[in-house]
């Protein structure tokens, strides 16, 4: 996917930075630019003595089980 220069400037966009890519239902393909810092320090915060291992294993089930009955992935709001 090419970004135009002038977009790639404007939001300090290199060639590894992390991209939320999602589509909406009019077909239209939404990029958010994700900082891996912010997300890391918020995870770290919201799961504060939470059982990280517990949530991801339900996370990874109900994925399974999603994908088992055909459903679409839901993106990420943020």
């Amino acid at each position: 996917m090419v970004i135009p220069k002038e977009i790639r400037e404007r939001m300090n966009l290199k060639e590894d930075s992390a991209l939320l890519v999602a589509e909406t239902k009019g077909g239209v393909l939404i990029l958010k630019k994700l900082d891996i810092k912010e997300i890391a320090d918020r995870l770290r915060v919201e799961l504060k003595g939470k059982d990280v291992d517990e949530i991801a294993r339900r996370v990874e089930e109900e994925s399974n089980e999603r994908v088992r009955r055909g459903e679409r992935p839901k993106t990420l709001r943020g």
